[in-house]
């Protein structure tokens, strides 16, 4: 059985079978706690708080709700393209100081 064409996701490059990286990416919401005060919990448990936020819920997409929480991305990249990721996984600007190439 032939092993499946591997399309770099960055720069569209043929890889051959088994020499790619997969790069996955998850982001979520911070999972620690804020500080609970007892006053904090009883209003938040209040059934008009709870009625508020299902009512802006009804406003948001399924994707929305989603991103709200959790989301994965999964890439294939060349092994030039996953150098240049691991070098600057953010794509930033990179600053240069004056007389550096």
């Amino acid at each position: 059985m032939a092993s499946p064409v591997v399309i770099c996701d960055l720069c569209g490059t043929r890889v051959p079978p088994h020499e790619h990286y997969a790069v996955r990416i998850d982001v979520f919401a911070d999972p620690s706690l804020p500080p609970i005060t007892t006053e904090s919990l009883e209003e938040a448990s209040s059934a008009e708080s709870i009625a508020v936020l299902i009512q802006q819920m009804k406003q948001m997409t399924a994707d929305d709700l989603q991103d709200g929480v959790h989301r994965r991305f999964e890439y294939r990249l060349c092994i030039a393209c996953q150098r240049s990721y691991l070098a600057n996984p953010l794509g930033k600007p990179r600053k240069q100081r004056q007389g550096e190439n």
